[in-house]
């Protein structure tokens, strides 16, 4: 099963309201594969989609209930966090939990754009 196809199965079994609000389709490849420890790509995808629904962009969840989109956001930022404490990778789950609080944080205050360097950045330090 794809890491794609996983997330989507995972977030349908913890929560009726989750699978409703999949998109049709399997959905595209992971964006880290190859990039991030393949011990590491659920979590790290999971918590890339949950980024992604928060700024309005899901590749998995359509977005016509703003409110039920961040909540999946927020579910699939702890899902993720899950999967990377399930690796023993303490230095992982440090990474990645600034990660989601900074790009929060920089979208708060309106910079969205510093983002995307900061995933860079920490998906690259992970595993070395």
């Amino acid at each position: 099963m794809s890491v794609m196809a996983e997330i989507r199965r995972r977030a349908a079994a913890d929560s009726p309201l989750w699978a409703q609000a999949l998109a049709p389709g399997e959905g595209p490849e992971p964006d880290f594969a190859g990039r991030c420890p393949a011990t590491h790509l659920l979590g790290v995808e999971m918590i890339r989609e949950g980024y992604l629904l928060h700024r309005g962009r899901s590749r998995l969840f359509r977005q016509d209930d703003q409110d039920l989109a961040l909540l999946t956001g927020d579910y699939l930022y702890a899902a993720g966090l899950v999967e990377i404490c399930n690796t023993g990778d303490l230095d992982a789950v440090v990474a990645l939990a600034e990660l989601i609080s900074s790009s929060s944080r920089d979208l708060g205050e309106g910079d969205a754009r510093s983002g995307e360097r900061l995933w860079q950045e920490t998906v690259g330090r992970l595993g070395r």
